[in-house]
C-alpha cells in the first residue's frame, strides 16, 4: 500500500494499484499526514505571513498562492499579523510550532520577528522587501522603479503639483521614489503635499480628505495602494471634486478591483502569479538552485483616473 500511497520507491503495476485504490476508497482509508511527515521529515505545509487579510491585495495573492501550492501538493496555512507587533511574533511561532515547511513573508518589520525567522531553520521568502538577513530569498518588484514610472505618467499630463497618499509609519522605496521626482520641482513645498493614513479604505480616505481639503491642493495624487485609493475616491466624491478632471490618480497594486472603481483606476500592475510561483520555488526548491533575490517585471494598467481613456 505504501508504495501506492507514496507513488514509489519502486513501481507498481497498473492493476495492483487499481485494486489498492479501490480498497483505500471502500475502508475509507485516509493517510496519517502525522505519521507520513515523522518519516520525511516534511509536513507538506506552508506558511504566509500577511499583515492585513481584508487588504484586496493580500487576499488576491493568498488565493493564487494557495491554488499554485494546492497544485504542488502543499497545504497553505495563513498568519494575519494585523500590522501588530506582538501578534506577528506569536503568528510566526504558531507556524514553527506547526513545523511549516516553508514560510511566504509580507511586512515582517520586528526585530525579534527577524530573528526567530533566522533561527528557527526554516526556509523563508521575503516578498514586499530585501531583508537584511544573509541566506535570506525574496521576489519583489522594483517599488522606486514603478513609482517614478507612475508620477513621469502624471507629469505627461502636464501636472507638477503631485500629491503622495503613503502608508503611517512605512518609509518605503515608493515614498522615496516620490521624495526624488517632486523634491526639485516642489521644494519648500514639497512635505504639505504628503499626508499619511493606513492601508485600507479609511485610511486613504482621512489622508485625502485632509490632502484636498486645502486652498493648494495638488493637481494629481500618487497613492500608494488601490485600497487607499478605493477611500481616495470616495474623498473626491464628497469634496465634490471630479477625477480626473480636478485630481488626477495614479495608485499602485493592480487588484482586480480597481478595474471596477468610478472611474477605473490607473494602476501599477504587480504580477501576482509570477511573485507566486518564483516564491513556491524558492520554497520547495531541494536543489537551491535559484538566484537569492528576483525581481520581476512591472507595467502601468493605464485606465481613466489619470486623465486617459475617458469613460464614455
Amino acid at each position: 500500500m505504501s508504495y501506492v500511497v507514496n507513488r514509489g520507491p519502486r513501481p507498481v503495476a497498473e492493476a495492483t494499484r487499481e485494486r489498492v485504490l479501490a480498497a483505500m476508497e471502500e475502508l475509507n482509508y485516509r493517510p496519517n499526514a502525522s505519521a507520513r511527515a515523522l518519516k520525511l521529515a516534511r509536513t507538506y505545509v506552508l506558511g504566509l505571513m500577511m499583515t492585513d487579510i481584508t487588504n484586496p491585495y493580500y487576499s488576491e495573492f493568498a488565493r493564487i498562492f494557495q491554488d499554485l501550492a494546492y497544485e504542488a501538493g502543499y497545504a497553505v496555512m495563513i498568519a494575519n499579523t494585523a500590522h501588530d507587533g506582538a501578534k506577528e511574533i506569536a503568528e510566526l511561532k504558531s507556524l514553527l510550532a506547526r513545523e511549516v515547511d516553508g514560510i511566504a513573508a509580507y511586512g515582517v518589520r520586528e526585530e525579534e520577528t527577524l530573528e526567530l525567522l533566522a533561527s528557527s531553520g526554516v526556509r523563508t521568502v521575503s516578498m514586499d522587501w530585501h531583508l537584511t538577513r544573509d541566506g535570506m530569498p525574496s521576489v519583489v518588484i522594483d517599488d522606486y522603479r514603478a513609482t517614478r514610472l507612475a508620477i513621469e505618467h502624471l507629469q505627461g499630463h502636464h501636472h507638477q503639483r503631485i500629491g503622495l497618499i503613503g502608508g503611517t509609519g512605512d518609509r518605503t522605496a515608493r515614498q522615496q521614489a516620490w521624495r526624488d521626482a517632486m523634491g526639485p520641482i516642489l521644494g519648500r513645498d514639497l512635505e504639505g503635499l504628503a499626508e499619511w493614513g493606513e492601508f485600507s479604505r479609511d485610511g486613504g480616505y482621512h489622508a485625502t480628505m485632509r490632502l484636498l481639503d486645502r486652498p493648494d491642493r495638488p493637481s494629481a495624487m500618487f497613492v500608494s495602494s488601490d485600497v487607499q485609493a478605493f477611500g481616495a475616491l470616495r474623498a473626491a466624491q464628497v469634496l465634490r471634486l471630479n477625477v480626473p478632471r480636478d485630481v488626477a490618480i495614479v495608485s499602485f497594486d493592480g487588484t482586480v478591483a480597481s478595474a471596477y472603481t468610478s472611474p477605473p483606476l490607473t494602476t501599477i500592475q504587480v504580477p501576482y502569479e509570477q511573485v507566486a510561483r518564483q516564491c513556491l520555488r524558492k520554497l520547495t526548491d531541494p536543489r537551491d538552485s535559484f538566484e537569492m533575490h528576483t525581481t520581476l517585471d512591472h507595467y502601468l494598467e493605464v485606465r481613466s483616473s489619470c486623465g486617459c481613456n475617458p469613460e464614455p
